[in-house]
């Protein structure tokens, strides 16, 4: 009961504690091809928005400005080229990284197949660390200037004081929460010239409703957003070849547990053999998904990680790049995550995934491609919410000798 009165302050100052009524990414901003797959190459403008280069006041930079959303990013989009570009729209304001990796010609199919596959991953490291560096060149006061205007958030405020504790640092970590509350917006294999590109977009509103704490955490306002995200992500083969994530909903203490794999499929001119191989994959997939999400339910990646390649080992820590323990978001989370998973440690499913079993509950989803098959494997606790407390009057204390009785006293 402790733990959970406990765990409920904690959520209580955080930035995604929202109504049920905006659980929804905000359609008014924009639609994100990557959750939408198969995955378009480009989001093609209609040639209906008007977007002009303007110098931002707050930035005092270049921003690509149009009426929507939408019409901003797919302009940034398509000056196909890396980089950072800031986007205006309507009142709102945000950012478009765009990351990008090559991979080298090969007659082998299977090479071919891996080399595509850790470029994609390359791509998008590429695109979050130029977004983490967005406001680098920014002076000072711009600097500033963006992170007052993401104080006007109500969230984004609340969760500056877990975060925070003076002006400089309240600075950095405004910029910190819009760096890491991007969505995975679209990707792109230039085949012709062997190129993977990946596209990051942030907002503020995007920020507010999910962002990434530490490497293999994301907080949400709605479980169904936060799983929504993972999947694209390891649907559009973002991710590293095996992970895991936990994903907290902070308003009401719902989480999921998720490990999932990429495999690799292999070549034969057999389509009998084609199918076998690509079968093999899947098992192994879902082989090294289970490993994962038993890691994250006993709390130890020791095991399955140290049975991985060099490659994919690499791949992880290249993931958890940008993090360290003593950040204030990783700190802060920490008790999060300590909190939520002391809430749920004698369920039967997180002590069947502690025994390596997997649990009734347990939902797997598979994502065949063209030359991998990807495996995510999700828990669902029953969190049960935690109640409000009855609002209770005050006392009204009785009238001394002398004093004539209140109107509510009589």
């Amino acid at each position: 009961m402790r733990a959970l009165s406990c765990f409920c302050f904690l959520l209580g100052a955080l930035p995604w504690l929202l109504p049920a009524s905006a659980a929804r990414l905000a359609p008014e901003e924009f639609i994100v091809p990557l959750q939408a797959m198969p995955t378009p190459a480009r989001v093609k403008s209609h040639g209906s928005e008007r977007v002009r280069t303007i110098k931002d006041d707050m930035t005092e930079k270049p921003a690509l400005q149009a009426r929507t959303a939408q019409g901003a990013i797919t302009a940034a989009i398509e000056q196909n080229s890396v980089g950072c570009r800031m986007i205006r729209f309507k009142t709102g304001f945000g950012w478009v990284a765009t990351g990008m990796a090559r991979y080298p010609a090969t007659e082998n199919p299977v090479a071919t197949r891996r080399v595509r596959q850790e470029a994609r991953f390359k791509a998008f490291l590429d695109a979050r660390t130029r977004l983490a560096g967005c406001w680098r060149d920014l002076t000072p006061e711009a600097r500033q200037r963006v992170a007052e205007q993401l104080e006007t958030d109500d969230g984004i405020r609340l969760a500056l004081i877990n975060l925070a504790t003076n002006e400089q640092e309240r600075r950095q970590q405004a910029l910190k929460i819009l760096a890491r509350g991007f969505v995975a917006y679209s990707s792109e294999n230039d085949a012709a010239n062997r190129t993977i590109y990946v596209n990051l977009v942030t907002t503020p509103k995007t920020a507010v409703r999910l962002t990434r704490p530490d490497a293999v955490a994301i907080e949400t306002v709605a479980l169904k957003e936060g799983v929504q995200q993972l999947l694209a992500e390891i649907e559009g083969r973002l991710i590293p070849p095996t992970g895991n994530r936990l994903i907290v909903v902070n308003a009401t203490g719902e989480l999921a547990l998720v490990g999932y794999a990429v495999n690799l499929i292999g070549a034969h001119p057999e389509p009998a053999a084609q199918e076998k191989l690509r079968a093999d994959a899947a098992k192994i997939a879902m082989a090294h998904a289970t490993e994962a999400l038993v890691g994250l339910a006993a709390g130890d990646d020791t095991a399955w990680i140290g049975g991985l390649d060099e490659i994919s080992q690499a791949e992880i820590r290249a993931a958890a790049s940008g993090y360290d323990d003593s950040e204030p978001s990783v700190r802060r989370f920490s008790q999060i995550r300590e909190l939520a998973m002391s809430g749920i440690k004698d369920t039967a499913g997180l002590q069947a995934l502690r025994e390596g079993r997997l649990p009734p509950e347990a939902a797997v989803k598979q994502f065949d491609g063209e030359d991998s098959v990807a495996v995510a494997v999700i828990y669902t606790p029953n969190v049960k919410k935690p109640e409000s407390a009855p609002v209770t009057q005050p006392p009204v204390p009785a009238p001394t000798s002398g004093e004539p009785a209140s109107a509510d006293n009589r």
